[in-house]
């Protein structure tokens, strides 16, 4: 599900002058937006997907053509769609972003958004799962997230929750299988140590059956009934981290639908060298499973105190 999706425009410069000109040597559009970044890395993992997204406007008459093949429901929100920018400087290699706010939807849009979702959801068994990914944007109420876990939960299918704020904090008191944050993000509805397993810990006070806290090139740490687990790996030159996170969520999201959460470390390396593959290169969820199984040398358990 993504309620805050973006039509997101990449720029490939051969050098980025700030206060002049810029011709880019290639633009890239395409829908885009956590939830369906994910999707996206998904599909890219071999995992058949179904999205939800929510959308309005001309931005959204664009990203209705340019999913790339994603499976999408389009949800009219009767707002106009976020875009988001992202600039590389080929010469040396930064990349800038420019996000533009999550806007704000009429309240009344809810009960069709959530009907729209809840019958993708009664379709599914406990062999498949349900991934939320994104902020829930204003105007939606911020139990947005966890009705949809409810519903999940009640239909015996796992879900995996990646958001942030007072919906992430909703949504936890739901019990959901497995919430996937950053360490900040961790930090900040937990009020925990961003460092450590303080905000795991936390995390699973709070609610969650599992938790798994990213450091982006610190790593991974996983903590639920089964215990703790970690991977490290070393950093990336020149790292390209847009989607990064969403690609991690989509590899958790193909582990567990491999065999049910059984290889908890297995189904972190997976996550971490997804990540990893994806920050090779843009756009976001353009990788190849071969680029993502080359990655895994570089990966080491980092479980420990």
């Amino acid at each position: 599900m993504s309620l805050a999706p973006s039509l997101d425009r990449y720029a490939w410069l051969p050098a980025l002058r700030l206060g002049g000109i810029n011709r880019p040597r290639d633009v890239l559009v395409r829908a885009g937006g956590k939830g369906l970044n994910a999707a996206r890395a998904a599909t890219s993992l071999g995992v058949p997907t179904r999205a939800v997204a929510l959308v309005g406007g001309a931005t959204g008459e664009v990203m209705r053509a340019h999913t790339d093949g994603l499976d999408v429901s389009w949800v009219d929100s009767g707002v106009e769609t976020r875009e988001c920018q992202c600039l590389l400087d080929e010469g040396t290699g930064t990349l800038t972003q420019v996000y533009e706010p999550v806007r704000a939807v009429p309240a009344a849009l809810w009960p069709g958004v959530r009907a729209a979702v809840v019958e993708h959801v009664e379709r599914l068994g406990p062999g498949d799962a349900v991934a939320l990914s994104g902020r829930v944007p204003p105007g939606l109420p911020v139990t947005a997230l966890a009705e949809i876990v409810d519903v999940a939960a009640a239909r015996g299918v796992p879900v995996l929750v990646d958001s942030d704020g007072p919906a992430l904090a909703a949504a936890l008191a739901r019990r959901p299988d497995l919430v996937k944050v950053n360490e900040h993000e961790a930090a900040a509805v937990t009020g925990a140590p961003a460092q450590g397993w303080a905000s795991a810990e936390a995390l699973r006070a709070l609610g969650a059956r599992a938790a798994v806290v990213t450091a982006g090139p610190g790593g991974a740490r996983y903590l639920g009934p089964d215990g703790r687990r970690a991977v490290t790996h070393p950093p990336l030159d020149g790292a390209l981290p847009v989607g990064s996170g969403d690609a991690f969520l989509a590899g958790l999201a193909a582990a567990h639908l491999a065999d049910g959460g059984a290889d908890v470390l297995a189904g972190l390396r997976l996550a971490a060298a997804a990540a990893r593959a994806n920050a090779r290169h843009l756009p976001a969820g353009d990788f190849t499973r071969a680029e993502v199984e080359a990655e895994l040398p570089a990966l080491s358990d980092g479980s420990g105190p």
